[in-house]
């Protein structure tokens, strides 16, 4: 049917678009984010663009309209699509933290890790199915020698590159990665000063090393944030604050926070299962700290898994890839549904996400944390289940 609109009409619609479609870009964006994030502020302009949270492509980047795009061909094809994927490119580590979720859990010493060939490989692939965001994850990854390479490997103009490091040698190697294609870092830290953080990850030295490493990677222009993980106990004697405090002090752009989950070295804390209102108090108390500018942007996990955000998205727009190239459902939750060296990556993904129980996102909250899922055979943290066929 032809528009029955005259020509003053016409003329008057490109104008006011013309006048208000700023204005209203501008707000999308702003709630958009909001919705997401818990904030709306820009914390970070790396290589023009304006960076809301290290954990999204940054704004009008190749990365975030290749997100945009997949995500309404997700609708046109009415199935789940993976936006984000975490690649742990090694099962090394120089650190033993209490809380780790990869020891004792996914690690298995002696088995062979992918490839730099194999890497590229299931990064194609990835970004094919139309991931967006690539976490590098280990073990530390910095203990792999050509992280340089994998970073390269990926195509800068679909995907945005993340890092998750202790921090050791970070600052040997920042601008290797920056001009590798590296966007962003998370150092984690889990105590606002040396003493306290050394002794939860069992290497006297880490503290001052990670804030070195912070420092090179922000010179080097990327994106830097802190990662740290509460337990209710850190939460209960202020912990929060003071990690906040540290992250402004040393200019990291965000600080991510994850409340401790029964996972990995923590999968006998019982107490953590169905206990949310520590998580909850915790996440509004960051209000303050996100409505001022002169402080990095506070995100949780437990916000962005919650109702408010996204929801879990574990197998509905994300997984893991662990360091022999098994897909798993997220870091957290150990379940296996194949591996890319035996099956292409579409074919795993289509079986994840076809699961009944990974089919749409928990809006609850982490499923890890949730009794009901803990208690669905062959889904406990730390051990796998069989893998199903597959039928396409």
């Amino acid at each position: 049917m032809r528009r029955a609109w005259s020509l003053p009409q016409a003329l008057r619609l490109r104008w006011f678009l013309l006048r208000r479609g700023l204005d209203s870009s501008c707000t999308f964006v702003d709630v958009l984010y909001r919705i997401y994030l818990n904030h709306n502020k820009i914390i970070h302009v790396r290589d023009g663009h304006p960076v809301y949270s290290l954990s999204t492509p940054a704004l009008f980047s190749g990365p975030a309209a290749h997100f945009i795009a997949r995500t309404l061909y997700r609708g046109i094809q009415n199935r789940n699509l993976p936006n984000l994927m975490s690649i742990a490119v090694t099962d090394g580590c120089n650190a033993r933290c209490g809380h780790c979720s990869f020891y004792d859990a996914v690690e298995e010493p002696g088995r062979p890790l992918l490839s730099l060939e194999q890497l590229r490989q299931v990064i194609g692939e990835a970004q094919q199915l139309g991931v967006s965001i690539i976490n590098l994850v280990g073990g530390e990854p910095l203990l792999r020698p050509d992280l340089a390479a994998v970073i390269a490997a990926v195509d800068k103009s679909l995907s945005t590159v993340l890092l998750f490091t202790n921090g050791w040698h970070l600052a040997a190697r920042a601008r290797e990665l920056r001009r590798a294609g590296l966007d962003s870092v998370y150092v984690s830290l889990d105590g606002a000063d040396a003493s306290s953080h050394d002794q939860r990850r069992g290497t006297p030295g880490l503290f001052d090393r990670a804030l070195e490493g912070l420092q090179a990677a922000r010179r080097e222009g990327l994106s830097v944030g802190i990662s740290t993980t509460l337990t209710p106990e850190d939460w209960a004697a202020g912990e929060l604050a003071r990690r906040v405090e540290l992250a402004r002090r040393v200019g990291a752009h965000e600080l991510l926070v994850f409340d401790a989950l029964p996972s990995g070295r923590l999968q006998h804390r019982d107490d953590l299962v169905d206990q949310g209102d520590w998580v909850e108090a915790m996440v509004r108390s960051a209000d303050r700290w996100n409505a001022d500018p002169r402080y990095p942007g506070v995100v949780f996990s437990a916000y962005i898994t919650s109702h408010r955000s996204v929801g879990c998205a574990c197998g509905t727009s994300y997984f893991y890839l662990s360091p022999y190239g098994d897909v798993m459902s997220c870091d957290f939750n150990h379940a296996i549904f194949g591996n890319v060296l035996e099956q292409p990556l579409w074919q795993v993904w289509e079986r994840l996400s076809r699961d009944p129980d990974f089919a749409q996102a928990k809006w609850g909250g982490c499923k890890v944390k949730d009794s009901g899922s803990l208690q669905r055979p062959g889904v406990q943290p730390g051990r796998s289940r069989p893998v199903p066929p597959l039928s396409v």
